[in-house]
Parts: structure tokens; C-alpha cells; sequence
């Protein structure tokens, strides 16, 4: 019996999955310039051809994981149909994104990794800009409504003090585990803003 459109889907779906999941670990434990299109497909289990059919590149495939990475993060910011964005729902942002972390702690540290190494930084730069510009503009929106001035430095702030405490969560987790670090943070992130 022939397969239909959408079991075609579902294989394609769980083919690139794999690529994707061995992508983001040889990426992180060999470097992205050190791993080869061949042993991806070795570790995914598949031909390297038929990896060439799912990705032109180890750099489309870096985008993928790094997109999915940044969508994780802005999913979570929750704003009126307004586009503001409320104490509660900066906490809920911040709770969230701690809670993503800690949940595929896995991913987390080996997207981390992969991102401090520095020929990655095109790509994420890129990637970064273009997804980040609505959550950004929200946020500056929320910090001026607290009435700052420069809504820039104290974004850059706030995001240098999460990102440092998101990536301490990840790097060493038995830590941090308890939660006291993002309440702390979030104290922190209030103490800028009403300043």
C-alpha cells in the first residue's frame, strides 16, 4: 500500500529532527567548522545524501537550531493586543524563559556551546536581529513606560544580567536549581526599571 502525503510528512519531519538533534551535538562537542555533512548523516542514521535532500548546508542546519533557540525565548513574552507589556507578564517572561531552560536542559547547554564559538557569530547575529526586532520594541516600550530615557542601556542591562543567569542555570544547573536565581533576577530586573 502506497504511503500517503501526510505519512511522507511525518518522515520527513522525524528525518530532519535527527539531523537537527546530531547537528546541535557534533556542532557543540567538535565545532561547527570541524564537523562534515558525512558524519552528521552517520550519526543520524541516514545517508549523506539523503541529508543533502533535507538541507543544502550545515548552515541552513545551524539556522534551524539556532531560530529554535530564539523562538523558545520570544514565544514566551505574552503581551496585550495593545503591545504593552504588564509587570506580571515581564515576570511570566522571565519565569518562562527559566522554566524552558531548565526543561531541555540538554538542548540548553549544547545551544549555549555551540553559540560562544565564535564562527557562529554571523549567524546568529543575523538570526537575531530579524526575530528579535517586535520583542524588542516591546520591551523598550515597557522600559520606557517605567521612565527611562535610554531605554537601550537599561535593556542592554537587563538582558546582559538574564542572559548571564539563564546561561549559569544551564552551565550548572545543580546550583541553581531551586529557583532562588530567577527570583533573584527578577527583583534585580525590577530594582533597573524603577530606578
Amino acid at each position: 500500500m502506497p504511503r500517503s502525503a501526510e505519512q511522507f510528512n511525518e518522515i520527513r519531519t522525524q528525518k530532519k529532527e535527527l539531523i537537527i538533534d546530531a547537528s546541535l551535538e557534533l556542532f557543540a562537542e567538535n565545532g561547527f567548522h570541524a564537523t562534515s555533512m558525512s558524519q552528521i548523516a552517520k550519526k543520524a542514521g541516514i545517508s549523506k545524501g539523503l541529508a543533502y535532500n533535507y538541507f543544502e548546508s550545515k548552515k541552513e542546519i545551524l539556522d534551524q537550531i539556532i531560530q529554535r533557540g530564539l523562538d523558545a525565548i520570544y514565544s514566551n513574552l505574552e503581551t496585550d493586543p495593545d503591545g504593552t507589556l504588564s509587570d506580571e507578564e515581564f515576570v511570566h517572561f522571565i519565569r518562562e524563559n527559566f522554566m524552558i531552560l531548565r526543561s531541555n536542559h540538554h538542548f540548553w547547554r549544547l545551544y549555549y556551546s555551540l553559540l560562544l564559538q565564535p564562527q557562529i557569530a554571523d549567524s546568529l547575529k543575523s538570526l537575531y536581529l530579524k526575530s528579535a526586532q517586535p520583542i524588542l520594541k516591546i520591551l523598550q516600550n515597557f522600559i520606557l513606560s517605567k521612565g527611562h530615557k535610554n531605554p537601550e542601556s537599561t535593556f542592554v542591562a537587563i538582558s546582559a544580567m538574564l542572559e548571564g543567569a539563564y546561561m549559569l542555570t544551564v552551565t550548572t544547573p545543580e546550583l541553581f536549581d531551586d529557583g532562588t536565581i530567577e527570583e533573584q533576577r527578577i527583583t534585580a530586573c525590577f530594582k533597573i526599571l524603577n530606578n
